[in-house]
């Protein structure tokens, strides 16, 4: 079974440019937890067909690996397009004030 990665916590510096990735880190390692919490509650998932709380779990656990993979998709852009802002001292970021979300 797969399990997010946990991206990390943002260093002070990161979260000095770019904030946001504090909520993002934050949300991020509730999955991760989230995820452990299931596997640890649900160890046999792949071998309980039909069972209605596995197949919840399970339905939980794909949703949070694909929420995962939205973060650090987010999370790359947002860097990406910061690091673009920077290079353009008329634009300050999409919301005004230089927090691309």
């Amino acid at each position: 079974m797969m399990q997010p990665i946990f991206f990390g916590l943002p260093s002070a510096a990161e979260l000095y440019d770019e904030p946001q990735r504090a909520i993002l880190a934050a949300l991020d390692a509730n999955l991760v937890l989230a995820v452990r919490a299931l596997q640890a509650r649900h160890p046999d998932l792949d071998d309980s067909p039909g069972e209605a709380l596995p197949l919840l779990a399970q339905a939980v656990l794909s949703s949070a690996l694909s929420l995962h993979e939205i973060l650090s998709s987010y999370d790359d852009v947002a860097r990406h397009t910061r690091r673009q802002d920077s290079d353009d001292p008329e634009r300050i970021g999409d919301d005004g004030i230089g927090i691309p979300f």
